[in-house]
Parts: structure tokens; C-alpha cells; sequence
């Protein structure tokens, strides 16, 4: 499409009347991290020109444009698109705020708060560093089943395996579960050299500066593999840290995976009690005015792996259509 001039025509067809919500999560090179190489959604370069880009063909939208958009209340005459990050890294300080900064655009970063200037590997960084490092070929699990992996070959796809046991075992004891796999892989407990999320002044620096802050959970568990009484918790006890360190409003949450059964109705009913307005998941689809559900607003993934052709593609048809063809 891109040789052929397709997405030059497909940037000029008219626009829909809809909120394209773009997800990231680290800024950087996958050669410099401890944990998942596929939480890395753009290098530095990529990014500042896929900003540059956007801003030239679309409404870079505001947080407060998506909820007003959301809650019908407000309409875009270009689409609009609202960048987002999950979890809090800190390269989203070092690379993505200062090139938002250049570009005179926002950013809306959802912050885990129990992570806040840590160095502690996350469950997700944790298996993979234990995959990565592991001196052993193959290795054996007895939780929650016996299960056997080469590491040999390709160790991506034995994290991309353990991964979908964790998000999906909501009865699995998830503790139990990474240490079942540090015993395999021979390793345990990793904490990097140097801290990998934002700490409370970067935050607060970014909160002044215009970026948007919202919630995303304060210890990052799949929300539908709890109770209601501690999905609450999560909830309230991330806004409330959140609002007393940066002195705003925190009205807006983003799931934890994001995927259709990391949450539910429940969850739905303990966000509107806390207070928030908006929570976005993480699984595509589109965002049209009035028929929206404002505790389900979707998100679209941005790969580092993807290129500029189909950065392009994703967006521009997800602008003309809706919703993004790949």
C-alpha cells in the first residue's frame, strides 16, 4: 500500500467523526532492557516522527477532548487522536514527554502507582529476564500443570506462552506461579542496577508541563481475577495517591492487559463509584461519538516492530473507517 501510493490517498480521504487512541508503552532500543523486548512500542526517532506526523494529518486530542468526545458532549471536524502509555517507565520521562514537549502535544501517561521510582522488575519483565538469562536449554514447570519448553530455539515464544497462562489463570496463584518458574529457570528475583519507573518528581514535572495523568491500578492485576471489594481498592487507593502527590483530579484509568476479560461489568461499577469518568481498554475497535461506552473506550497497539508504512496504514484507515484494517 505504501508503494503504491495508497496511503497517501487514504491520508486524504475524509475523515471520520471518530477518537483513534494509540497505545505505547516503552520508548527506546529493546537491546537496553532486563525485561520484555515487546513492551518497546517506537525508538525515540520513530516516535518524534510518528508525532510530527500525526499532528500534520489529524487532531492531536487532549485528554479532556476524549472525555468530553466520550461523553457526547464534544465532536472532532478532524479525527482525533490521543496518544497514550501505559504503566509508567521511566523512558516515557527521558525519550516521549520532551518530544511531546517539542511538538506542542499531549500525552496522557497511566501511571501503576506502586511502581513509582522503582527498580523492581514487573511480573511480565520478571519472566521474561528469567527466560532470558536462564543457562538452561530446556526447562520443566509443575504449576499448574507439567509443562516443558525448549529455551533453545526461540525464548520469545516460551514468553509469549507463560504470559497468556498468567493473564488467563484466574484461579492460577500467580506467586506461585513465578516462583514455579524461577526454580526452572534456575533464577529468582532480579532488580535491575539503575531505576526503570518515573519517580514522584518526574510525574509531578510532567503533570505541570501539560501531560495528563491517569490511574493504572496501583499493583497492575488483571482486575476481572478479583473481588469486587479489592478491585475497589485498586482503583481508589491508585487515585488517591495519585491526586494527593500531583494535586489534580485523577478521572481516568487504563486496564491492566486491557483485554476483554481482564475486566467486567463489575469493575465497570467499581470505576463509576471511585469516581472515574474514563477507562480505556486494550483490544482495538473504534470510538464513535455516541455509541461509546465511556468504561470501555478501545486502544489500538503501537509496535516498534510495525514500520512507518504500517504505522501509517493503521491510522489512516482506522481515521477513514473507524476502526485500523490490520
Amino acid at each position: 500500500m505504501a508503494a503504491t501510493g495508497t496511503v497517501r490517498m487514504l491520508e486524504k480521504f475524509p475523515q471520520r467523526n471518530c477518537l483513534v487512541v494509540l497505545n505505547y508503552h516503552r520508548i527506546g532500543s529493546t537491546s537496553n532492557t532486563a525485561g520484555d523486548p515487546n513492551l518497546y512500542s517506537a525508538t525515540p526517532k520513530d516516535f518524534e516522527e510518528q508525532v510530527r506526523w500525526l499532528k500534520w494529518n489529524y487532531h492531536i486530542s487532549s485528554l479532556d477532548e476524549a472525555i468530553a468526545f466520550v461523553e457526547g458532549k464534544e465532536t472532532f471536524r478532524r479525527t482525533g487522536i490521543l496518544l497514550t502509555f501505559d504503566d509508567g517507565y521511566k523512558d516515557n520521562y527521558d525519550y516521549a514527554f520532551p518530544i511531546l514537549q517539542r511538538n506542542k502535544a499531549q500525552g496522557t501517561f497511566f501511571i501503576c502507582t506502586s511502581y513509582i521510582g522503582s527498580s523492581q522488575l514487573p511480573w511480565w519483565d520478571q519472566i521474561a529476564y528469567m527466560l532470558k538469562n536462564s543457562k538452561k536449554a530446556q526447562i520443566a514447570l509443575n504449576y499448574p500443570e507439567r509443562l516443558s519448553f525448549d529455551l533453545s530455539s526461540d525464548w520469545l515464544q516460551v514468553l509469549d506462552h507463560l504470559l497468556a497462562i498468567y493473564k488467563s489463570g484466574h484461579e492460577l496463584d500467580k506467586d506461585k506461579f513465578l516462583r514455579e518458574i524461577a526454580i526452572a529457570t534456575g533464577l529468582g528475583d532480579h532488580r535491575p542496577n539503575q531505576r526503570i519507573f518515573i519517580d514522584k518528581d518526574e510525574l509531578k514535572e510532567m503533570s505541570e508541563s501539560g501531560m495528563a495523568i491517569g490511574s493504572h491500578t496501583h499493583s497492575h492485576p488483571l482486575l476481572s481475577h478479583l473481588s469486587q471489594d479489592d478491585q475497589l481498592e485498586e482503583v481508589v487507593c491508585s487515585k488517591r495517591m495519585l491526586e494527593e502527590h500531583l494535586g489534580i483530579d485523577i478521572q481516568s484509568l487504563a486496564y491492566p492487559v486491557g483485554s476483554p476479560d481482564s475486566f467486567d461489568g463489575r469493575t465497570q461499577e467499581v470505576l463509576c463509584k471511585a469516581g472515574y469518568r474514563i477507562a480505556f481498554s486494550f483490544y482495538g475497535g473504534s470510538n464513535v461519538v455516541g455509541r461509546t461506552n465511556p468504561y470501555d473506550v478501545r486502544r489500538h497497539h503501537v509496535g516498534i516492530r510495525d514500520g512507518e508504512a504500517l504505522f501509517r496504514v493503521r491510522t489512516s484507515t482506522a481515521a477513514v473507517i473507524g476502526s485500523p484494517l490490520f
